[in-house]
Order: structure tokens, then sequence, then C-alpha cells
């Protein structure tokens, strides 16, 4: 039983250090201001992050593209260039999500393609 206690304590004692660690970077971040500034950002700052780490969504490379939007791939590239669709960029080649095409899907419906 005493070393049930003694194993307890240690551990207390570990999760008390880290508390005052966490305690001392939130006193910095109050008295820096550096806290209400992203306070005050943090709307922009989780648009940002959503745009750029959807939900689980399939990554969709150019073959997936030109099939979900109808589209040949010398459209893609025009679309591509003209800034109506922007692909990801990441380790490997550019993608998208299916979110990122909703827009240009939508037109797609409209002109018949798909």
């Amino acid at each position: 039983m005493l070393k049930h206690i003694e194993k307890l304590d240690g551990r207390l004692a570990s999760i008390e250090n880290k508390l005052n660690l966490i305690a001392a970077v939130a006193v910095s971040l109050l008295e820096s201001g550096l806290l209400e500034q992203l306070a005050k950002n943090l709307p922009e700052i989780m648009a940002v992050i959503r745009r750029t780490f959807p939900p689980e969504e399939a990554k969709l490379f150019l073959p997936d593209v030109i099939e979900y939007l109808g589209i040949s791939i010398r459209t893609y590239y025009r679309k591509v260039a003209e800034g109506k669709l922007t692909p990801r960029k990441w380790e490997g080649p550019d993608f998208f999500y299916r979110s990122d095409l909703e827009e240009e899907h939508k037109e797609s419906k409209r002109r018949g393609r798909v």
C-alpha cells in the first residue's frame, strides 16, 4: 500500500510541475498582451485552419477533378491559370478537396456537363 501511495505522490508532483509551467506561460501571455491579440484574431485564425486542413475529405487529383467537373484537361489548366481553381500544394502532386470545387461543380451542373 505504501508503494502505491509513493507512486501516486510522485505522479501528483509531476502533474504539479507541469501545471506550474502552464501557469507561467499563461502569465507571460497575459502580461505581453498576446492573449488578447489571439482572442481578437481567433475567428480569422480558425478560418485559415479550416481552409488549410478541412475535415476528413478524400483528396481529388487531376483525373478525379476533370471527371467530377466534366471538363477537359485544357479547361482545367485554363481555370487554374484564371484562378477559378486553386490546387492545394503539399507533398506530392497537387490536389483538391471536394469542398474546394463546390462553385465550379455548380457551374458544371448549370452548363449540363455533369
